[in-house]
């Protein structure tokens, strides 16, 4: 596929004619780029065999311009790559890459073309991955799912796999995205790789992909029969990397765990996951880890393994993890480098001019308005003056109007917005037509049914019931869980899981459902190295997972994430009505199957019909708001 963009193939530059253009543009604003003071930074352990995973980028490629933490962008991430190859090389080990999808929704630089991601998809091109797979956000829109299979499918050739996903051909036909597995030998040690990929159990998929669930494909007769045409003595590494969580909570990769140990019992196995948006790092066995490498482009995952590690060992002497923070300071001191100079390489240079082009083309850094404060998803509390949600509910949703005039439109209404439409903090500064996509990117229109009023004001609060007791019931399949943002989901998940295990060690007892705690850059317990200087440290990830808490490679003061509600809520209610008042109900049309799962438990059986409200996005009301007022 020839993408409409200022690239003219995946391999080649620019077209002449931009060459002077590109010129002109610095690869380099240091000090936008490197944070003022990271202190110090652990080093990676390399062995015989090793990765580098990335997941969630959300075409985050021209990096955080307002947090120098994750500064560094896709083409100092390709100079870091192709640095860490050569040391690979040099040690005559080896280093793979692996991604495991979600390349759209979230930043500028994807959703500001037509069609989503034309050119961004060109620029992740560049990197040299080894292993690639599809995302569920490569799945919403028929229009992405042609980009992925005809140009980043063809880009990435025999390293393009996916086992569960299919793509319905010009013949009508369904056939993988990729390759359904791979088998492979290492450049530099030989080593013997079986390699499949994995989308999780995702239905909401565009009627021109077919997404077959995991449980189900490790029965079909293809994979069975690979598995038999590769015993364990041909392989010496399974690989298993996909768009799905590696946490313990997660269900999947257990089921397929023990598949693949009927197989391989002794074989090592490591698996890469994605889409909960955190870094997490979990021992399935002796033999076999996983690894999620957070979102955004603000980690970089590693892991090493000792191939050649034999005997009843622990799993810390075969692998090793590492999350690497998206910044040149972390990639100069990994890359063994000492200066931009010599860490800079001609294709990662070609990369950040072209991001530097492609945003002013553009107009991302245009700026629409100023912001005065920073303005968080969690990192305060849902009823603190600088939480987004509290924003958007007391400022912003009551100026949304109708799109056109509708009949027997109410005085009264109750706004409703899932927490994880809103995909990132709203910093301090200009608010720029970036800024706009990496808020909220979500192009939802909104829907609007006519209720009583003592029926209107319990559906916000129902959805927002524990989801563990929602989950159990068992004539539907609706989570309401799902509707928070993933990281958030991700902690629920985990909680829950913990207060399972104290109901079945202590079944005499009455365990309240608890309100849900904070957690620090995903629950971590803060670091055995506190007598570090922590008032010197920057804030960022401190991370706990089953290897301990020393896998960030930057020691950080750990950011607190507050617990959210599944949906907020805005009311324009009249106190003087009555229950029986007729109240306008809004939401996304995304989650009207929420709504009305809401409906029916509460048990209001009168038939609804929603209708057409407004075609305004959340970003473009954000957008007007912050030009009118001072915030």
């Amino acid at each position: 596929m020839q993408l409409n963009s200022i690239w003219t193939s995946n391999k080649t530059p620019v077209i002449a004619t931009l060459i002077i253009t590109l010129l002109v543009f610095s690869t380099r604003n240091i000090g936008k780029k490197t944070p003022d003071s990271l202190g110090s930074i652990r080093d990676l352990k390399w062995s015989s065999i090793n990765f580098l995973h990335t997941t969630d980028t959300h075409g985050w490629y021209g990096g955080h311009t307002n947090q120098k933490l994750y500064g560094a962008d896709w083409g100092d991430f390709i100079s870091f790559t192709e640095n860490m190859r050569s040391i690979a090389n040099s040690q005559n080990v080896d280093l793979l890459l692996v991604d495991t999808g979600d390349r759209h929704d979230g930043n500028g630089l994807t959703d500001a073309t037509v069609p989503n991601g034309i050119e961004a998809l060109p620029i992740f091109a560049k990197q040299d991955y080894d292993l690639v797979t599809i995302g569920n956000h490569e799945l919403y829109l028929y229009e992405n799912s042609k980009q992925e299979f005809d140009f980043i499918v063809q880009e990435y050739g025999n390293n393009y796999i996916s086992s569960n996903v299919e793509y319905k051909n010009n013949d009508g036909d369904f056939e993988p995205f990729g390759k359904k597995y791979k088998y492979f030998t290492t450049p530099n040690q030989k080593a013997r790789i079986l390699s499949f990929a994995f989308l999780f159990d995702f239905t909401r998929n565009n009627e021109g992909t077919k997404v077959t669930p995991l449980e189900d494909v490790i029965k079909e007769k293809w994979f069975l029969e690979t598995l038999k045409k590769h015993p364990g003595q041909d392989v010496d590494l399974i690989v298993v990397f996909g768009h799905i969580p590696i946490a313990h909570t997660w269900k999947e990769l257990l089921v397929l765990h023990q598949v693949l140990r009927e197989y391989y019992p002794e074989t090592k196995i490591q698996y890469f996951g994605g889409h909960s948006h955190i870094r997490d790092f979990t021992i399935f066995d002796s033999n076999l880890t996983g690894l999620q490498s957070g979102r955004y482009c603000e980690s970089v995952g590693w892991v090493s393994i000792d191939l050649s590690a034999t005997g009843d060992l622990s799993p810390q002497k075969i692998f090793a993890r590492s999350y690497i923070d998206f910044n040149l300071n972390s990639f100069l001191h990994h890359s063994g480098q000492s200066s931009i100079e010599e860490f800079e390489t001609e294709a990662g240079n070609n990369v950040t001019r072209t991001i530097n082009l492609v945003r002013n083309k553009l107009h991302l850094n245009d700026v629409l308005g100023h912001v005065n404060r920073n303005y968080y998803v969690d990192y305060v509390p849902l009823d603190h003056p600088q939480n987004l949600f509290k924003l958007l509910a007391d400022q912003v949703l009551p100026t949304l109007q109708p799109t056109q005039a509708l009949k027997n439109q109410s005085d009264e209404r109750i706004f409703i917005i899932n927490t994880g439409s809103i995909r990132y903090d709203l910093y301090k500064g200009p608010y720029t037509i970036d800024t706009r996509y990496i808020v909220s990117p979500f192009e939802n229109e909104w829907a609007r049914i006519t209720l009583p009023k003592s029926i209107a004001i319990r559906i916000g609060p129902f959805l927002n019931k524990a989801g563990y007791i929602l989950s159990q019931d068992k004539d539907n399949e609706i989570d309401n869980r799902r509707l928070l943002p993933l990281h958030q989901y991700s902690q629920r998940l985990k909680q829950e899981q913990q207060l399972r295990a104290k109901l079945e060690e202590e079944p005499e007892k009455k365990f309240q459902y608890p309100a849900f705690s904070p957690f620090f850059s995903q629950d971590a317990e803060f670091q055995n190295e506190a007598s570090i200087t922590r008032q010197k440290l920057s804030k960022g990830y401190v991370t706990h997972d089953d290897f301990g808490d020393d896998g960030d490679d930057t020691p950080h003061k750990p950011v607190i994430n507050f617990p959210i509600t599944n949906v907020v809520e805005s009311k324009q209610l009249d106190i003087e009505t009555g229950e029986h008042a007729l109240v306008d109900v809004i939401y996304y049309k995304f989650i009207e199957g929420n709504i009305l799962w809401a409906l029916k438990h509460i048990g209001y059986d009168e038939k609804v019909e929603s209708e057409l409200y407004s075609t305004t996005y959340l970003n473009q009301l954000l957008e007007v708001f912050v030009q009118q007022n001072e915030i």
